[in-house]
């Protein structure tokens, strides 16, 4: 869905085609309850911000689970310098 945009000019032979999400909305109204009660956990419980995570949803039916991945900030990471950018 985050491709989206790059459709505003389709091919010829799929301008009657039609994008939706591949979930209802019941079940994505359950994963949005989700994240926003991980992300309020974790704001209770860490010192991290909430901003330096990813929170996913994984699995399907009655075993969905919230993981935390923590996300690579560009600015924190060490630059390797070679021979070339010398």
């Amino acid at each position: 869905m985050s491709d989206l945009k790059k459709l505003k000019n389709p091919i010829e032979k799929f301008k009657g085609v039609g994008i939706s999400p591949d979930l209802p909305p019941k079940e994505r109204d359950e994963i949005k309850r989700m994240l926003e009660a991980a992300k309020k956990a974790h704001v209770e419980n860490e010192t991290d911000s909430v901003e330096n995570y990813r929170f996913l949803v994984v699995g399907r039916g009655p075993r969905r689970k919230v993981i935390k991945v923590k996300k690579n900030n560009p600015s924190t990471q060490t630059r390797t310098l070679t021979s070339d950018s010398l």
